[in-house]
């Protein structure tokens, strides 16, 4: 029996998805690499897991391909042989150095003290890619190749290598194009005040509110308008995770800090 009438963990799956339909597999994660320590804290468990697929979680984990979904699926009672991942989410550590190589340093961030401290440094990187300007790069010291990152910052219009510098510790460079090489079109992108004054749908997070439901309310919300209509939304700080999850997908949008509690957001369904 090969498991075909049984659910399997999948290699384009997202580590968040897995843990949430099956939370006992939490201990085969930390089983199978000292990487994935950081997946203990309920509250990390909620941010970058959905960003990152298995796959990717195995290249992270230094783990060789198709070892952890095998892992996954066998305390599942599925037995199946290691699958080899698709092309989605590559590793970039065997690709030629680019000639943008050479571009001037607009950033250089250090989040490994983050991550060893149990941290999630996905507020700092998007923090510091605000800062690199077009024909500039931006550096980031690592302890495992940020693979996740090559998609988010992609749709900034970024171009993404990645070097190996030693045990646990990897130098992503990401290089911002300038006019005339294509840039990607930022996401954070602004929105007429007719169009903040008119918006199609609003949504308001209340400051008791417990994640995750401020995010599912947005979501929901979103879910309920027609592609190139607009959602406000009155939130009580700058959600973080999502923006992320906006940035994955490609969503335009726009925020206004209005001062201490309180921010809006300008979503636009694609």
């Amino acid at each position: 029996m090969a498991g075909e009438d049984r659910e399997k963990v999948t290699p384009e799956m997202k580590v968040g998805e897995v843990l949430r339909r099956w939370p006992h597999l939490l201990e085969v994660f930390l089983e199978a690499s000292p990487a994935f320590q950081k997946l203990k804290n309920p509250l990390l468990r909620r941010t970058m897991p959905n960003l990152v697929t298995v796959a990717q979680a195995e290249r992270m984990g230094g783990l060789e391909p198709g070892t952890l979904v095998a892992r996954l699926n066998r305390a599942l009672g599925v037995e199946e042989p290691p699958q080899a991942p698709s092309g989605e989410g590559e590793s970039l550590l065997q690709a030629p150095p680019p000639s943008w190589l050479s571009a001037p340093l607009g950033f250089h961030l250090d989040v490994r003290p983050i991550l060893e401290a149990g941290g999630e440094p996905f507020q700092a990187i998007m923090a510091a890619a605000k800062e690199v300007k077009p024909g500039e790069r931006l550096v980031l010291e690592v302890l495992f190749e940020p693979i996740p990152l090559y998609k988010v910052l992609a749709k900034q219009g970024f171009l993404a290598w990645c070097e190996r510098v030693g045990e646990r510790h990897y130098r992503a460079h990401f290089y911002r194009k300038g006019q005339g090489e294509e840039a990607g079109v930022p996401r954070e992108a602004p929105f007429t005040e007719e169009a903040w004054a008119n918006p199609h749908k609003e949504v308001t997070i209340e400051p008791h509110w417990e994640p995750p439901l401020p995010m599912q309310a947005v979501l929901e919300a979103l879910a309920e308008l027609k592609p190139g209509q607009r959602l406000l939304v009155h939130h009580v700080r700058r959600p973080i995770h999502l923006l992320a999850r906006l940035e994955e997908e490609g969503v335009r949008y726009a925020l206004k800090d209005l001062g201490p509690g309180r921010v809006e957001i300008l979503i636009e369904k694609p």
